[in-house]
């Protein structure tokens, strides 16, 4: 039995996912999606980014592909304290 290739993509997707879960934990990945949707649906609610499909696609993609830096709590909190002064 042969897989379509929409289906293999959806295999291949949830490989990655699962890869990237154990890599970073499931709530680092839920909280850094959920953080970078709510950017970009700021973004889009400003005409800065056009929207085009589901913000948690896209932010799980980017998250996925490491264009989207995923801090410690730690790191995070160092960050906000430099950017404060």
């Amino acid at each position: 039995m042969s897989v379509s290739g929409k289906a293999r993509g959806q295999v291949d997707e949830q490989v990655q996912l699962d890869l990237l879960s154990r890599q970073i934990g499931r709530y680092n990945l839920v909280v850094a999606v959920a953080k970078r949707a709510r950017d970009l649906k700021e973004r889009i609610d400003s005409v800065l980014v056009p929207s085009s499909g589901s913000l948690i696609d896209r932010a799980l993609r980017e998250v996925a592909e490491k264009k989207v830096k995923i801090l410690s709590g730690g790191e995070e909190k160092a960050e906000e304290e430099e950017s404060e002064e």
